[in-house]
């Protein structure tokens, strides 16, 4: 099916939307808008995000199950987003949609594209709330699928960057890496590290790849690969150095979902070193609740993915079939 298709289903007419229209729809700067006008309607309390749900498998190999829900204000859409996992593969992944107003299911849309590419403008929108206004050296710790998003995203909101320096256990370049428009190149973790203003993660890693004694201050940190406890990129201590005592300034995008998956603060929220009632969120710091404070040395945010996201990267593939909630 390379076209969206319109059947009855589920008392109604459903659209069922492909891969291939996903991609043509949602770009990143449309991306960017949407998830900027979710979270800022969340900051004001206008949107629900709920915390994911894993049904876990039982046996070695088996598939889990991730459940990710949400509803947005404008448009009236409420739904979010399924998809399986064996190991860390992925296997299928889709977004169901449905009206605020009459209840209706509006759409089944294929997620693959849909949650790489609001990864990126989350990232992108935390980017260029926090970070600093000319940065020249962006450090990126992972290559899967979803780093050149990624990367695209912090160049695309902070333009003055002039080298991307990868770190992945490959040795071998990705085949983006040669195509972004700046200078970039694999790197060893201290020297990519070195003078690097923006850090940017996403791996799986269940150990921490930013190794300790690893200088925070002065730099901006987006932490995008662990959602599951046995999961994080930064050991204990320097978990520690992300609070407002330590000079950090630490922003999530949901308390509620970062409290139970942002892995590598739980043990300082065990240990009452951490309150999540404390910690700003995206739509706070946008809307001007929480303000960077001018005693930050370096300013993190966490993020777990959220179904917020998703269903706002689902409008923008709606708007695009011109289908009204």
């Amino acid at each position: 099916m390379a076209s969206p298709q319109r059947v009855s289903f589920a008392g109604g007419d459903v659209w069922l939307v492909p891969e291939a229209f996903v991609e043509e729809a949602l770009d990143l700067p449309r991306a960017l808008a949407a998830v900027r006008e979710a979270f800022l309607a969340h900051g004001r309390g206008e949107a629900v995000n709920v915390p994911r749900i894993r049904v876990e498998g039982r046996g070695r190999g088996e598939a889990w199950q991730h459940t990710l829900r949400a509803a947005l204000g404008s448009p009236a859409l409420v739904g979010g987003k399924d998809y399986t996992s064996v190991g860390f593969e992925l296997g299928a992944n889709w977004v169901s949609v449905c009206s605020r107003r009459t209840g209706r299911l509006l759409a089944l849309i294929e997620a693959a594209h849909l949650s790489r590419t609001r990864t990126a403008a989350v990232v992108a929108l935390a980017t260029d709330l926090l970070a600093s206004p000319a940065p020249k050296v962006l450090a990126h710790f992972g290559a899967g699928r979803i780093s050149e998003g990624l990367v695209s995203g912090v160049l695309q909101v902070r333009p003055s960057i002039e080298e991307v320096r990868l770190v992945r256990r490959r040795e071998e370049p990705p085949a983006w890496l040669g195509a972004l428009p700046v200078r970039a190149r694999l790197a060893k973790v201290e020297e990519a590290l070195d003078g690097a203003e923006i850090v940017t993660t996403a791996t799986s890693s269940r150990t921490p790849v930013i190794p300790p004694g690893t200088r925070m201050a002065g730099r901006h940190w987006n932490l995008a690969g662990a959602n599951h406890p046995g999961r994080r990129e930064l050991d204990g201590e320097l978990a520690g150095e992300c609070l407002p005592e330590r000079g950090g300034f630490l922003v999530v995008e949901a308390r509620e979902q970062a409290a139970l998956e942002a892995s590598e603060f739980l043990g300082l929220a065990m240990e009452g070193m951490l309150e999540w009632s404390r910690v700003p969120t995206l739509g706070e710091v946008l809307g001007g609740v929480a303000p960077v404070p001018a005693s930050a040395t370096h300013t993190v945010f966490k993020s777990v993915g959220v179904g917020l996201a998703d269903m706002a990267a689902a409008a923008v593939v709606l708007q695009a079939l011109g289908v009204e909630p």
